[in-house]
């Protein structure tokens, strides 16, 4: 029991904050009544990725030696958002307050002597040199709890730090508990904290639910422990905006706004230019070399590289895609788990979806739609045509209108064109089909045998020319006229 530790005990427990050992323990348990969403809250993206993974990411970057996530709500689907990462789940099956869920974080961690960092799901601005300066400030005093807080303009909804006259901390006011005078106080708690570990396994025991409610705050082993002598510490940073806590749906587009900015400013900061920053979209796993130029309405996802020099055109998406080197992505176009080769251009209007590789030199114009299409060096597909399961070689002409029948109604088929291949204008392959290198597609034909290198393919109806026939038609429609 916490009742067997005295003041000259502090030494001795605050001694394992000085080892460089960091366990972290994120709380995620949490619905968040106030987002109004059928979606746990810490599974609402910010910048394009669940909020839950900024804090990990964090843990990550100052060493963690475990992370330890506590979830609750929507466990499975927060296990999921999670899966790949090297953490580990606690679940919380009744949430009964933040002191309860570092209580089970803390059943695995028995044997453990060092520092434990508290940090919260739904506070994803959060960045790991802030907590970097916490944890420094916690070993430097000597402290066996700290706590982080900041002064903001409204502190409606956070707990306010209570001082006493000599600055020192007293406690946290809950701001559901607390007093019109204590809700004047501008300082806040930031919910992140960091523990000697054998101090924050013995507090947990005495920790009690008499609040308005009923539940079991972390918050109150800062009285606890000054009750008994230990050293406790409030560490206040400027860096108002990283404390953040998303309870609504404004504070979430807040959050978003936060972090693109931070993400933009990265990239201009290594070399990329942003005709308007504030109205482009880059996810945080992006990579964009030097010299890149991005319009305004852009929007970059997931794990896309741009290579140098390249230029992305407004209104364009990109994801999960390989963008080479002198690149012209035109406007609106939408490029999809795909990858283009140095010097190309897509676009206007074109759509890259899943499986589309084109190497070096290729254009894809206006309208140009292609999916699992491999697309050779110098090749091209200037407008109004559709490509799917394709292999095409190196310098083939796609003429306007031309598309690959792959789909039978029940499996798709590959369509084979070779290097070299000249495709006229409003040309169907009916797959499967194979188009030897050097071949010639007449306009207007429909493929449905294999062409042999070097061959003219022409699948035509005969033309007629009947002479005379328009003036005859109105002759006709003019008696019609009479009669009736």
């Amino acid at each position: 029991m916490i009742s067997t530790l005295h003041f000259e005990d502090s030494l001795q427990l605050a001694a394992g904050s000085f080892n460089n050992k960091i366990i972290t323990i994120i709380l995620a348990a949490g619905l968040g009544k106030r987002m109004k969403s059928g979606l746990a809250k810490v599974l609402h993206p910010v910048a394009g990725i669940p909020m839950i993974l900024y804090p990990v990411k964090v843990a990550e970057e100052i060493s963690s030696e475990r992370i330890i996530v506590v979830v609750g709500h929507q466990a499975d689907r927060v296990k999921d958002v999670l899966s790949g990462r090297d953490v580990e789940i606690v679940q919380q099956v009744e949430q009964k307050g933040t002191a309860d869920a570092v209580r089970l974080a803390m059943n695995s961690l028995i044997e453990y002597k060092g520092v434990v960092l508290v940090l919260c799901g739904d506070v994803p601005l959060i960045n790991s040199k802030t907590i970097s300066g916490l944890i420094s400030a916690h070993r430097d005093r000597g402290a066996i709890m700290t706590v982080l807080t900041t002064e903001v303009e409204d502190p409606s909804g956070y707990g306010r730090i209570v001082r006493s006259s000599d600055g020192s901390i007293l406690r946290i006011a809950e701001e559901r508990d607390a007093d019109n005078e204590i809700k004047r106080i501008k300082e806040i708690n930031s919910g992140t904290y960091v523990f000697d570990s054998l101090f924050l396994s013995e507090v947990l025991r005495e920790i009690k639910s008499e609040n308005a409610q009923r539940e079991f705050y972390l918050t109150d082993s800062i009285e606890t422990g000054l009750k008994k002598g230990f050293k406790v510490y409030a560490y206040k940073t400027i860096e108002r905006e990283e404390i953040i806590g998303i309870n609504s749906r404004n504070e979430l587009a807040m959050a978003d706004i936060i972090m693109r900015r931070r993400i933009n400013n990265r990239h201009m900061l290594n070399g990329v230019t942003m005709i308007n920053p504030d109205n482009t979209y880059v996810g945080m796993d992006v990579s964009i070399g030097q010299d890149v130029t991005i319009y305004p309405g852009a929007t970059i996802e997931g794990n896309t590289t741009i290579g140098s020099r390249s230029v992305i055109y407004p209104n364009s998406r990109i994801v999960n895609s390989q963008i080479g080197s002198d690149v012209n992505i035109k406007d609106s176009s939408v490029i999809e788990d795909s990858r283009i080769g140095d010097g190309s251009q897509v676009g206007p209007f074109a759509h890259l979806r899943p499986g589309t590789i084109l190497e070096k030199n290729v254009r894809i114009g206006n309208y140009v739609e292609l999916k699992k299409a491999f697309m050779g060096e110098g090749s091209k597909a200037n407008h109004l045509t559709y490509l799917g399961d394709a292999e095409i070689g190196s310098d083939v002409n796609i003429g306007a209108g031309t598309i690959t029948c792959n789909y039978d109604g029940k499996k798709k088929h590959r369509t084979t064109i070779g290097d070299g291949v000249f495709v006229g204008s409003d040309v169907q392959f009916v797959a499967p089909v194979k188009i030897g290198e050097g071949a010639f597609i007449a306009a207007g034909s429909t493929v449905t045998k294999d062409v042999p290198p070097g061959s003219l393919a022409i699948s035509r109806v005969e033309q007629k020319n009947m002479e005379g026939w328009v003036e005859k038609r109105k002759k006709r429609k003019g008696n019609k006229t009479q009669e009736k």
